[in-house]
């Protein structure tokens, strides 16, 4: 697909990202390739300079629509899932998920690390920079989507996640308050292990 300046697209790794200009730009062995200048929304100043003919195999692609919206918010709603895996594997995970650039993985991972965020144990510093990176990553998106300040999207992402009471209007944003509120998905996941744990104890 050809672009043109002005068009916002996304960025694997980095988000949405604005068409700043297509310049034709020589290489080091001689030959002429154009190449659309991309400013990167979720970030201070971040430009990267993509070739047009490799746009499609890096994996630029259009914005989201509502529908996709949708979808992302109806991840942020479901209670997250206690895995059996330790800290570095699901790191390696989260980081997959993000730089794969596709919005309902990355919506996984801001699902997933604000449920735990919630709980006693909180996150590692890693951790805490993965999810606000992240966030930052859906926010650019679905505000271009949904013509949203990022302000805006920002609380209609905490109130998917349960961390904040759903306004009138809400729902013309795909958006409503979770059946359970990620204060509580863990608190209920630990007491089930607990429960678990204890009845193993007992045929001990």
């Amino acid at each position: 697909m050809a672009y043109h300046i002005g068009d916002t697209v996304v960025y694997p790794r980095h988000g949405a990202a604005r068409v700043e200009d297509i310049q034709d730009r020589k290489t080091p062995d001689g030959q002429t390739h154009t190449y659309l200048k991309l400013d990167v929304l979720s970030t201070d100043g971040l430009v990267i300079f993509v070739p047009e003919e490799n746009v499609e195999s890096i994996g630029v692609r259009d914005i989201v629509d509502g529908n996709d919206v949708g979808k992302v918010f109806e991840i942020l709603r479901t209670p997250v899932e206690e895995e059996k895996t330790n800290w570095s594997r699901r790191y390696k995970l989260n980081q997959e998920r993000i730089s794969s650039g596709d919005l309902p993985q990355i919506a996984h991972v801001v699902r997933d690390l604000s449920q735990r965020d919630d709980d006693d144990h909180g996150l590692s510093a890693g951790e805490k920079r993965m999810l606000s990176k992240a966030r930052k990553v859906l926010t650019a998106e679905i505000s271009l989507s949904e013509k949203l300040s990022e302000e805006e999207t920002q609380r209609l992402l905490d109130v998917n996640l349960g961390f904040a009471d759903p306004q009138p209007g809400d729902e013309k944003h795909h958006t409503k308050a979770p059946d359970e509120p990620a204060s509580e998905t863990l608190a209920r996941i630990e007491a089930q292990n607990a429960k678990t744990k204890k009845r193993t104890t007992k045929k001990k």
